[in-house]
């Protein structure tokens, strides 16, 4: 009859028992082999399911930004708010959305091949650098959704607008050049800040403002440029959203100001402090609030409609409560706490969150 598979704990206690000398290795005459193998398999046991792994490879924060984002630029830019509700509308809007998350996998997954033995030090958890995803699988993966998204931005007669294919080119040429060697532009902060100015701000609001306006609404102004020249929506949203998006980006540097130091990425936390950058993107982003909010305000003591008083001033003293939190939930934070400002940060992309589904009611 076969021996029964000794259990693992079975493994452990023979090793323990027969363990000699200062170094408590196993005596000549021991095979390790089975210590291997059963270590082996409990590793193997222990890995996540594949898609379990690849939503945590996509950086779950991210793409539901980008999943919030879409919809709301697209109520932004309708004419009425009933005329987003057509078939015309949801298919621009679903066929705009699809490749933009492709996108948004592709370019927080090649941070995540080029950042390896960084984010085993600075974010010891994501899959790769956990280990729980290979690096060759995450090539396989990140170009896939490279080649599906850049092939939907100009395979579609109708869909694939000028302002999509913006969206989407730029957003991947700025992806690549942030991440990949040898360019690398993470680390040369004014390079950094630019690329997420540009991508946040003008090629994610401006490009699928401009492919609502031409593709779902059918009229008005479109063209990036056209949008942000002449349509006040397009270029304030821009605005908010690019600044925005820059207090994300930098905010997200001061926890990982030691991997970051090690490896000579020169962010703004490396040359600044962590204090001192911490300090500086919580009032930009107070100032940001507060003069959005006042504007807003303002501008609706101005609007002729009752229902369009009503929106503007509760979106406005909604910008006012959300400068409110972005200090209060500061208090009391050590910036040179990687935990305490991780939270932080992330209370931060609650507001981004919130910011976005806000926008379409400040019109």
């Amino acid at each position: 009859h076969p021996r029964p598979r000794p259990s693992n704990a079975d493994v452990v206690e023979l090793a323990e028992s027969v363990s000699i000398g200062a170094g408590g290795g196993f005596p000549v005459g021991i095979n390790t082999t089975a210590v291997d193998h059963f270590t082996a398999d409990d590793s193997q046991k222990s890995r996540p399911p594949f898609p379990i792994v690849l939503w945590r490879f996509t950086r779950p924060h991210t793409i539901i930004g980008s999943a919030i984002a879409i919809p709301s630029i697209f109520l932004l830019a309708a004419p009425t708010y009933s005329s987003f509700f057509t078939w015309t509308s949801f298919a621009s809007l679903l066929y705009a959305a699809f490749p933009s998350l492709l996108m948004n996998l592709y370019i927080t997954g090649l941070n995540q091949i080029t950042d390896v033995e960084i984010d085993k030090i600075n974010k010891p958890e994501l899959p790769i650098a956990k280990g729980d995803l290979k690096v060759s699988t995450a090539c396989v993966v990140v170009l896939v959704a490279l080649a599906i998204s850049l092939a939907m931005s100009v395979m579609h007669p109708i869909f694939s607008t000028s302002g999509l294919q913006i969206a989407l080119w730029g957003s991947a040429l700025l992806g690549t050049l942030y991440s990949l060697p040898p360019f690398r532009m993470k680390r040369h902060p004014l390079l950094a800040a630019f690329c997420i100015v540009a991508v946040r701000g003008t090629i994610i609001n401006a490009g699928f403002y401009s492919h609502a306006a031409s593709s779902a609404f059918g009229g008005g102004v479109s063209g990036v440029l056209n949008c942000l020249m002449h349509d006040p929506k397009c270029t304030l949203s821009s605005i908010f959203f690019g600044v925005f998006g820059l207090v994300i980006a930098l905010m997200k540097d001061v926890p990982d100001a030691h991997g970051d130091r090690i490896f000579n990425i020169r962010s703004f936390t490396v040359r600044m402090g962590q204090k001192r950058v911490f300090g500086a993107m919580k009032n930009l982003l107070t100032a940001l609030f507060g003069a959005f909010g006042g504007a807003l305000i303002k501008w609706a003591t101005m609007a002729p409609a009752a229902s369009v008083v009503a929106r503007r001033s509760l979106v406005g003293l909604g910008c006012l409560a959300a400068g409110w939190s972005v200090n209060s939930s500061a208090r009391g934070v050590d910036a040179e706490d990687s935990g305490e400002v991780y939270d932080y940060y992330m209370h931060l992309w609650k507001l981004f969150y919130m910011s976005y589904l806000a926008l379409p009611f400040a019109k």
